[in-house]
Parts: structure tokens; sequence; C-alpha cells
């Protein structure tokens, strides 16, 4: 008994001592917990935002194959990374089987003509012998008329038969005023079918001719040449398609080529819910390319899109926004070792290129820019879209789209289109454009009032691009255009002192957000959630108290506080209550995303208590 009195007495002096020592434990200042902190600063505040994306070029032409009444064989192609200049053959097909048509059809109008020929002198002469039948009528029945004067020194069945004579000559003339009549009408609508399968076989031959000059395309715009990549109707992801070569059997409206602008780029990025809440366009902006690492370009937001989507070619599920940044080029090329002179050469030609954009749609919301798909030859990029109609009968110019294929609302630029518009008409414009947006940008606005806008400029825009204050473009290329066309240089014999890029370049891109003089201002890991309110943990004497606050605005890193708290105080960076397994349970725990708009772009998910 006493064995056993003396182990329950040594397990309760055990238990009294692990107690004694939880509370003293319990009973050390807060302090000790090695719980990180940072004071409460006063200053400017920068709030930015960054994205990452491509060097893009603005402006892109895509080639198509011709529909030639079948497939269409390429015969020569201009090589891969050729600078072309305007004018300069991109892509020609066979031709021979549009020129054996041609020859059909021509052999049909030249026969069609024959028969043409043939009835109207078989008119001509069944005229002739009409005239002369109904002579020889008349005169049969003046003759008749005679002997019936005659009637009086006659026996009356001679008077009677005179008189029967008569009528009868007359009945004849009548008949045959009649049967020349209707052969008449009978020719001339034998004449009217010949004539009609004449302007036919015109429009055939004329179809073919056209055919003819669509065979080979030319450059619209100066820039680089991408190849397109021979797709096929079956193909599988992560297939590797050869490019288009010179022999390959292409079918008609099948992209072959792109011709990419690089007079002027642009960088095409992502930004996600919280950083898009804070765009807007022509906030400034600092790009840093990966190629030059050195320098600092500034430029602006051209664009941004109304509705978040998806990338289903990447591996981030998160919907976000796209964002066109403008570069300045004049920078951009200085930073590239430009000379004076290239410099001035390059914006000349984005100038002329500009010019060339297509025309604007009068029946839907204006939209500048747009999207071509450009092939891994191009470097796997996708392009915006923008050049000229026209010199390329196969070019296609892609519409108001995002990087990606999709309707960029709200994306119309009111001062390109000023740009484009005759003097008369720039201050029709301005100033409905004045009096409606009252101060507000286009993509501010709802899509019914750029609707009631776009019905008033309508007319004013009609009159500008299709009527005398149009500028006038070539409908296609004249016949010694396609005759001096030549395929530009190989890059390695061309001359390339204006590629001073590729498009596809990753680019930073750090956006100034806003500027808050003399503002209180924390780390954002300082922030935590309560109840659903923002809270801090404020160390006073050994201990941590919790404090509501109210934020001011927010960004990556930093929270400006508008109320509850003071310059020089201090406040937790990490949970002071929270216990030390609580972490990794939560870190443990399946979650799908931030919950509240205090996670995500902080420390994570973090809650007080």
């Amino acid at each position: 008994m006493r064995k056993i009195a003396a182990r329950v007495a040594i397990v309760a002096v055990i238990l009294a001592l692990g107690w004694a020592g939880y509370r003293i434990v319990r009973s050390l200042p807060e302090s000790q917990r090695q719980v990180p902190t940072t004071r409460v600063r006063r200053g400017d505040v920068v709030v930015k935002a960054y994205a990452r994306g491509e060097l893009q070029a603005v402006r892109q032409v895509t080639l198509t194959a011709p529909n030639l009444f079948g497939t269409v064989q390429v015969t020569r192609l201009a090589p891969l990374g050729a600078f072309a200049r305007e004018g300069d053959l991109i892509v020609e097909f066979d031709d021979a089987e549009v020129l054996s048509r041609l020859e059909e059809r021509q052999l049909q109008l030249e026969q069609i003509d024959e028969q043409i020929r043939k009835a109207e002198a078989d008119l001509a002469i069944r005229n002739n012998q009409d005239e002369v039948e109904l002579l020889r009528a008349r005169y049969t029945v003046r003759r008749a008329e005679l002997e019936v004067q005659r009637n009086e020194l006659l026996s009356e069945i001679d008077a009677k038969k005179n008189l029967l004579n008569l009528d009868e000559a007359r009945r004849r003339l009548e008949k045959l005023k009649s049967d020349i009549q209707s052969r008449r009408a009978q020719a001339e609508a034998e004449l009217a079918v010949l004539r009609e399968e004449r302007r036919k076989a015109e429009l055939e031959v004329e179809r073919e001719k056209q055919r003819l000059r669509q065979v080979k395309l030319l450059a619209p715009m100066s820039g680089l040449v991408a190849i397109r990549q021979a797709r096929t109707f079956f193909f599988f992801a992560g297939t590797e398609m050869p490019d288009i070569r010179e022999g390959d059997e292409l079918r008609p409206g099948m992209p072959v080529a792109d011709i990419l602008d690089l007079s002027e780029f642009e960088v095409r990025a992502r930004v996600g819910e919280l950083d898009r809440a804070n765009l807007t366009e022509g906030q400034p902006v600092i790009i840093r390319l990966d190629a030059l690492p050195d320098k600092e370009l500034h430029g602006r937001i051209k664009s941004l899109s109304g509705t978040a989507s998806a990338d289903v070619y990447s591996n981030d599920p998160a919907k976000k926004f796209d964002v066109t940044f403008e570069i300045d080029m004049r920078e951009l090329l200085e930073a590239l070792g430009a000379s004076r002179e290239q410099i001035e050469r390059i914006l000349k030609t984005a100038e002329q290129n500009r010019r060339r954009a297509p025309v604007p749609s009068l029946g839907m919301p204006l939209a500048m820019g747009g999207s071509g798909g450009g092939g891994p030859s191009a470097g796997g990029m996708r392009f915006a879209g923008g050049g000229a109609p026209g010199l390329a009968g196969g070019a296609q110019m892609p519409g108001a789209r995002s990087p990606r294929g999709r309707r960029r609302p709200g994306s119309f630029d009111p001062a390109r289109l000023l740009q484009r518009l005759p003097d008369e008409q720039k201050k029709q414009v301005q100033k409905i454009l004045d009096k409606e947006l009252g101060g507000k940008k286009w993509s501010e606005l709802d899509s019914g009032k750029r609707r009631v806008i776009m019905r008033k400029l309508r007319p004013i825009l009609r009159a500008a691009f299709s009527g005398r204050g149009a500028r006038r473009r070539p409908s296609g290329p004249t016949e010694q255009q396609l005759a001096n066309a030549k395929l530009p240089p190989p890059p390695e014999k061309g001359a390339h002192l204006d590629i001073l890029l590729r498009p596809g370049l990753l680019a930073d891109v750090e956006i100034i957000v806003e500027r808050i003089p003399n503002a209180i201002h924390i780390p954002v890991q300082a922030v935590f959630e309560r109840e659903g309110k923002p809270i801090v943990y404020v160390k006073e004497g050994g201990r941590f108290l919790v404090r509501e606050i109210k934020p001011l605005k927010r960004s990556e890193s930093t929270m400006v506080i508008a109320e509850g708290l003071r310059e020089g105080e201090i406040v937790a960076l990490a949970d002071p209550t929270r216990k030390p397994g609580e972490k990794k349970r939560e870190q443990a725990r399946p979650r799908g995303g931030p919950a509240n708009p205090m996670e995500g772009l902080g420390g994570g998910r973090r809650r007080g208590r």
C-alpha cells in the first residue's frame, strides 16, 4: 500500500508542476512569443498595379487563299521573316485552271457574239423579204381596187368576182402584216435571249479575270512576313504542324501569311478583378521589356475590356480582363539605339499605315483594333489587326476583338477616329462628342448611351467615309502592279534596318494607380478580418489589442488607412492569437480561393479572434 501511495503522490506532484508551468506560460507577456511587428508610417504613398504581357504589333493584315473555284496550289511564297514593302508579292497561286476556264469563257463569248451577228443578219434579210412581200400584197390590193372601179362596165358576175378578189387581197395584206409583226417579235426575243447569254458570258469572263487577279496577293503595307501553318480539319493538341510551303494545296479562305506592321507596338496583358477596379483608360504606366532590362519606357493604358474571360490555353482557370498598353514609340526606338533618320522613317511608316486602317462599321458601335491569329511561324502569338484592304486580293481585316478573339466592349477611341476625319466632319463629330460625353470617357458609358451617340454620328461618318469627303482608296491592284510585283528579299539578304523588335517579347508593366500624399499606411499583411470587418492588432505595453480600422486604398503590398491608427503605433504582422497548430490545419484544409476582398493579394487568408 505504501508503494501505491508513493506512486500516486509522485503522479500528483508531476501534474501539479505541469499545471503550474502551464499557468506561468499563460501569464507570460504575449510579446515574448516573437510576433513580427511593424510601425505605422506616414508619408506619400504611390498605389501601383503590376501586369505581365507581350509586345505585339498594333496592325496586321492576314492574307487568305482566294476562291479560285476549287483548291489552290502555292507556286511562289515570300520567305519567312522577310520584310515586305507595300506592293511586294507575298503569295502566288497556280493559275493554269483559271486561265483554262478564262479561255473557255472567252471562246463561249465569241460564239455567242457570232450567233448574235448571225441572228441580226437573218433578221435584216427577213425584214427585207417581208418588205418585198408587203409591197406585193399592197400592189395586189391596189390592182383589185382598180378592177373594182371597172365593175360598171362588166357583167354582174365579173363585178362580184372583182369584189371578192379585193376582199381576199385585203385579208392577205392584214394577215401578212400580222405575220411580219409576229416574226419580228420572235426574232427580237431570240436576240434578247442571245444578248442575255452574252451578258452572262461577260460576267463569267469578268469573274474569271477577277479570280486571275486574285492569283497574286500583294502586301498592302510594309511589314514583316509571317507564314501560317498548314492546318487541316483534324489535328491533335500538341501536334507540330508544318509551315505552308511552295507546292502545298490550300482550301479557299485558309490563312496563308500575315503582314505585321512593326512600326508601332503595344503591350497586351491580363489583369485580375482587384487591379481592374483601379484602372482607367489614359493612366500612365512604366514598361520594362525583358529584352531591355535596364530601360524604362513610358506609356499609357490604351483600352480595357469590359468583361472578364478565362484563357482556355493556359493553366490559370481564373477569369481576367484584357488590357492594352500604348508605348511611346520614339522613346522605344531611342532605347534600341536607332538613329534619328531611322526613327523619322519608322514613324512616317506608322502614320501611313494608320491612315490605311479599315473604315469603321456604321451599323455597330465603332471599335478600333482587332485581332488575328498569328501562326507558330510568327512566334506562336496572336496579333492585333487593322491594315489596309485592297492590294491583297485575299486580305482579311479582323474586326473589333480582343487578343484571344473576344469582342472588347467600349474599345472605341474617339481621338483615333478624329484623326482620320476631314476637318469639316471632325468639327461636327467633336461637337457631338463634347455635348454627349459630358466629360466622361467612352468606356464609362452604358450601351444605351453609346447607341444614342452612334445614331447621331452615323450620318456624319457615312458622309465622311463614303461620300464626297471620303478618301478614295484603290479597290485592288492594277495590272501593272501585278505584273511588276516581286518577292521581297530573304532575311539574310534584305535590308532590315526598320525591324528592330519582334512581336512576342515579354514585358513587365507598372501601372501608377494613384499618388496619395501624407497618408498613414501599413503593410497589407498587418490587416486581418473579424466578422467581416478589417482589424489590426496594436501593441500596447506587453499585449496586442484588437482595433477596427477603415481602409482607404490598397495595393499588393500597402494598405492606406483612413481611420483607426496613428503614426508611430506598432502593429502585428501575424495573428498573435493563433495557436501554433492552427495554421497548419488551415493550410491543409481544402478551399477554392479567396473568400473575401481582403484575401488573395496580400498574405493569403487571415482570420482574427
